[in-house]
């Protein structure tokens, strides 16, 4: 990785500093759009987008929440994703302002751009594919797979990963059940992964579900299927 910028941005009024960090070498570089968990842009989402970065992908950790509307408890973090959560809409429109402060950076090929989130970023990532956004594919690692506005054939067009923790109490199999519906009413090509033995969150090192060993082999899937959609 060879730089690392704030990037501030307005939407709806709203004063955004998202971080972006650039591999080393020459651009345009492929992208990654980083959507974080529901406690906000925190150091434990820089240290994903760096791991993505030192794999040759642009990244842009995207601050959704704002930067006077960070939480600062978990009580706080609580109520702010709600605000999204609840409004998928709203929380979509979010989503293409920052896929388009990314697509806007000059070294980003933009052509060749990946989503990717965890927990509620998973479902920001998957809400933003589901909006019909030209993307190279979309990343959910627990993410949420719910939704409001289920997707049509042809509304979506990219490939899905979709990597679920089992008898996750966050992400209910009834969920897990409505999405895999979804994607297959709507022909959408998608990979799923249901882990055992694992905890939502058990790739956020603050997270007490967190799992080192199955992190890496997350990552692992994670860089391998980005790779093979290029």
């Amino acid at each position: 990785m060879h730089e690392q910028r704030s990037i501030s941005h307005i939407h709806l009024n709203i004063e955004f500093e998202s971080v972006l960090l650039l591999p080393e070498g020459q651009g345009p570089f492929p992208a990654v759009l980083l959507f974080h968990e529901y406690t906000g842009l925190n150091e434990v989402i820089i240290s994903h987008a760096r791991r993505l970065a030192r794999n040759g992908y642009a990244v842009l950790a995207a601050d959704f929440y704002g930067v006077h509307n960070r939480p600062s408890t978990i009580d706080e973090a609580r109520t702010t994703h709600r605000i999204y959560r609840n409004d998928r809409l709203l929380m979509r429109e979010g989503a293409k302002a920052c896929l388009d402060v990314l697509r806007g950076q000059p070294e980003v090929g933009s052509s060749c751009i990946y989503t990717l989130g965890f927990s509620f970023g998973g479902g920001v990532a998957l809400e933003l594919a589901r909006s019909g956004a030209e993307l190279k594919g979309a990343v959910s690692v627990y993410g949420y797979l719910d939704t409001t506005h289920l997707a049509s054939p042809g509304d979506m067009k990219c490939p899905l990963l979709a990597i679920h923790v089992n008898n996750d109490p966050v992400v209910p199999a009834e969920h897990l059940r409505m999405f895999e519906e979804e994607m297959d009413y709507a022909k959408v090509d998608y990979d799923l992964t249901r882990l055992d033995n694992a905890q939502h969150g058990f790739a956020n090192s603050d997270d007490d579900g967190f799992d080192a060993r199955l992190a890496e082999k997350m990552w692992a899937q994670v860089l391998d299927w980005l790779d093979g959609k290029k």
